[in-house]
């Protein structure tokens, strides 16, 4: 939300609210755009997180499972890589939209400030963590079929692998939201909280609130999970619309393992080693 200046000697800025959770995934797009030409994506762009330096709660998958399914289709993913590039991916759409709003430059210690908050922050919410592990998991299905069953010269088969893992990305996350709850951890309990309240055929999202540990201290926080299911049924109804249309270049599947976040032979301790040490990511360059 951008936040209009009252007053000459006001400077636009992005609004945020300190007290939202503003959860963010990372999962692997089917297309390039002009701002992502390695298509890591972010989900939401919370962007006003970033630019005030505020803290979002990056949704990790569960790695171990990754692990597993790596090892039975033979495949190494670098986690660390992915995860640096789509965080590249969010800085830099970031400074764009920064830099259109206020007409300024985004100072660096805020993007800093942001990832540190971030990486300090601590909660558990079993639901995100499984919805995450399973959007990456059908990814990696799809891309090992492609790999074995597929014929990537003919656009026409390797198009209804990508169709499929669409369609089942939607089937998933539109159950998510029939099913109208979602698991999180309260003071040491697992409860289930309702996603939405529905009314005259009409839903109205609900803010679940939270507790979370930032830096050692608890806090109370909020966040709405319908916003981030509709926002990932929406990217996916998107693709299966482009790729229905054949109006934009897929991503060539080839070139994740020519950058290296996806060969054969799959090492699992990499996996378990990047989730136990998330915190050292560099991103100073960024």
């Amino acid at each position: 939300m951008i936040q209009k200046p009252h007053n000459s000697k006001t400077l636009p800025k992005i609004k945020s609210y300190k007290n939202d959770l503003a959860p963010i995934c990372f999962y692997f797009d089917l297309f390039t755009t002009p701002d992502f030409q390695i298509p890591v994506m972010p989900l939401p762009m919370r962007v006003d997180k970033v630019s005030n330096g505020e803290s979002t709660y990056l949704i990790l998958p569960n790695f171990e499972i990754l692990s597993e399914l790596c090892d039975k289709l033979n495949l190494q993913v670098n986690f660390k890589l992915f995860y640096l590039i789509g965080i590249k991916n969010l800085i830099s759409y970031t400074k764009q939209k920064y830099n259109e709003v206020t007409s300024r430059k985004l100072r660096r210690d805020r993007i800093f400030n942001w990832f540190e908050n971030s990486i300090n922050l601590h909660t558990e919410i079993p639901s995100l963590v499984e919805d995450i592990t399973y959007l990456l998991s059908e990814f990696l299905l799809m891309y090992s079929s492609i790999k074995i069953e597929g014929n990537l010269e003919d656009f026409e088969d390797y198009k209804k692998f990508l169709i499929k893992f669409c369609d089942n990305i939607i089937i998933y996350f539109k159950d998510r939201l029939n099913q109208n709850l979602i698991k999180l951890h309260e003071n040491g309990n697992l409860i289930e909280k309702e996603i939405y309240k529905s009314k005259r055929q009409k839903y109205y999202p609900n803010i679940i609130p939270i507790n979370v540990i930032k830096r050692n201290k608890k806090v109370k926080t909020g966040f709405i999970p319908y916003l981030i299911y509709d926002d990932i049924i929406d990217v996916f109804y998107y693709n299966k619309m482009i790729l229905d249309q054949n109006e934009q270049e897929l991503y060539d599947l080839n070139h994740w393992e020519n950058i290296g976040i996806i060969n054969n032979k799959s090492n699992t301790n990499n996996n378990i080693m990047f989730y136990n040490n998330i915190h050292n990511l560099n991103i100073k360059r960024y």
